[in-house]
């Protein structure tokens, strides 16, 4: 799959980390962190450590949709399903418009935020996760350990052998019809 596999979140640059926990600490004194961020933090953070991957495998879907992630087991709702893992460096807005494996790395205020978390050459598992109209897992962003994480949970019970996906956010199909030239109506 010609990826570097990453447990856990990697900063291009130790500067970056010093920024990224520097914003932090600033969000947490401006309350701009919520209280859910920080709660499923606490709730996580030993998943998050742990670099923990539930039972999963990938498999070659199509030319249109590529990899997708598939359960090896049940999962129940609210299950920790893994981190969104990658190099977390500065956004730059050209280059990035064609890369489509660039999460949003979210500290407070996102309109301040100039980091994404890049997985097309390092990552894990969840970067093979698709998009779905009617997802079975919820993005969610969480405080651990000083810094902002990206996770996935099961937002409803998940059958072994079914497709895991989650809801990409409107931006994204905003930013890859200006990119890809795609239709209006992406499902």
């Amino acid at each position: 799959m010609d990826i570097i596999w990453l447990e856990r979140l990697k900063f291009q640059t130790d500067t970056i980390l010093e920024k990224v926990i520097k914003k932090s600490k600033r969000a947490m004194k401006k309350k701009e962190l919520s209280i859910r961020e920080k709660w499923l933090g606490v709730r996580f953070q030993k998943e998050v450590f742990d670099g923990y991957m539930s039972k999963v495998n990938i498999q070659w879907i199509d030319e249109v949709f590529g990899y997708g992630v598939f359960a090896e087991k049940d999962i129940p709702l609210g299950a920790y399903i893994g981190e969104y893992t990658g190099l977390v460096r500065k956004r730059t807005p050209r280059r990035d418009r064609k890369n489509d494996y660039c999460f949003e790395y979210t500290i407070g205020d996102w309109a301040r935020n100039p980091f994404i978390i890049d997985a097309k050459k390092h990552g894990n598992f969840t970067r093979y996760i698709n998009h779905s109209e009617d997802p079975n897992l919820e993005s969610l962003a969480v405080y651990v350990g000083e810094v902002m994480h990206i996770i996935f949970v099961a937002q409803k019970p998940i059958k072994q052998g079914s497709q895991m996906c989650y809801h990409y956010g409107d931006y994204f199909w905003k930013k890859r019809r200006r990119s890809k030239k795609l239709p209006i109506n992406v499902s």
